[in-house]
């Protein structure tokens, strides 16, 4: 299907066309990527960047970089053990774990395969582990963005009653319940589908932080959000809504033949990260609450970050031997740029590339994610 113009990558001829040069080596390969002039400037990498473990056997390409996403490194976050280390350590952040854990990336950067990070709940029965890939981080940015610029919907006003058009993500209010302070917010929201001519996207999140102020030794706000996630929406009927994307229905493990079957886990796509995006506005603009954002679980993306995406999909070819054309060059795969997106959190750092600080970033809705002509 044809990416909306908002969406649209420069293809791989289109790449070819700029003033391309070459590296062979991965030490120095994300400065060089960031110098790049995005609008004259491509950079062709002649090495591989997928681990040799997920290359094995007579394999594609393609192939090997599934098993990275799904099978690769991830960064594991410090974290509370259970329920009650988590009610007792009530002024430590999902930020906080994450500034430590990514302090950790002290290898040398060509010996960094990390593909994102992770960490389990700490209450309820599903201990099932939460994956964040690096990429679904930027790419969710950009559908919020697009979402503020050019997603229209209607909803009531709860005050004056009247219906309203907005734009952005729609986040439906939140269900009247005893048990949000302890176990979270469950809401519906509707995310622009990143194709031309395709419905919006609906589905829920559950264990959403919504209490703000809460009483010493009582704040679940962040064993809510270690248990955060999607869920499929229902109608009357019992009919599935159309729900996140195409590919979460074949979002199979590529195991190895002489490898157990890993555990199950909860992979957290581009259009989940917009959803809590469009979360944390609603919070922010309408009822004055910073819940949502003080306890955010993903890593929003920096200007800087936005920009360098931008160029690992524009502006960027590696060479695979497993490709039949001439030249076997391709673009980057999920699992590349998330290999690369870890290694530029340790080149520039956190604070610069892995944290939104509105002040110095400005809002996502201004931020130029379309191609350089």
């Amino acid at each position: 299907m044809e990416r909306k113009t908002y969406f649209k990558e420069r293809y791989s001829k289109e790449i070819r066309n700029l003033k391309i040069s070459s590296i062979y080596q991965q030490r120095g390969l994300v400065q060089r990527i960031d110098d790049l002039d995005s609008s004259i400037d491509a950079l062709d990498i002649r090495t591989y960047l997928i681990p040799a473990n997920f290359r094995r056997g007579n394999i594609s390409g393609v192939e090997s970089s599934r098993k990275a996403y799904k099978h690769g490194k991830l960064i594991i976050l410090p974290q509370p053990k259970n329920l009650s280390e988590a009610l007792s350590r009530e002024n430590l952040k999902p930020l906080d774990m994450r500034s430590q854990a990514f302090s950790w990336l002290r290898f040398d950067e060509e010996n960094i395969f990390y593909v994102g990070y992770s960490w389990r709940p700490v209450m309820g029965r599903n201990r099932t582990k939460r994956v964040v890939p690096f990429v679904s981080l930027p790419e969710g940015a950009r559908i919020f963005s697009y979402a503020e610029n050019n997603s229209v919907y209607r909803q009531r006003n709860k005050k004056t009653q009247k219906m309203e058009t907005k734009r952005g993500i729609k986040v439906d209010d939140y269900y009247d319940s005893k048990r949000v302070r302890e176990e979270g917010a469950s809401v519906v929201v509707e995310i622009p589908s990143r194709s031309e001519k395709e419905s919006k996207y609906k589905f829920g999140l559950l264990h959403v932080p919504y209490i703000p102020n809460v009483p010493l030794g009582k704040n679940f706000n962040l064993a809510s959000i270690l248990s955060l996630e999607p869920a499929i929406v229902r109608t009357e009927n019992g009919e599935i809504l159309k729900g996140r994307t195409p590919h979460q229905d074949y979002d199979i493990r590529y195991t190895f033949e002489e490898s157990r079957e890993q555990s199950p886990l909860i992979r957290f796509s581009p259009q989940d990260v917009a959803a809590y995006l469009g979360v944390i506005k609603k919070q922010l603009t309408e009822e004055h609450n910073m819940t949502a954002l003080t306890f955010n679980p993903f890593a929003l993306p920096s200007r800087h970050q936005a920009e360098f995406y931008k160029k690992l999909c524009n502006n960027v070819l590696i060479f695979d031997p497993t490709l039949s054309s001439k030249d076997k060059r391709r673009k980057l795969h999920l699992a590349e740029k998330s290999i690369l997106l870890a290694r530029a959190i340790k080149i520039f750092g956190h604070t610069n590339f892995a944290y939104w600080d509105p002040t110095r970033d400005g809002i996502y809705k201004d931020f130029d994610w379309e191609i350089s002509s």
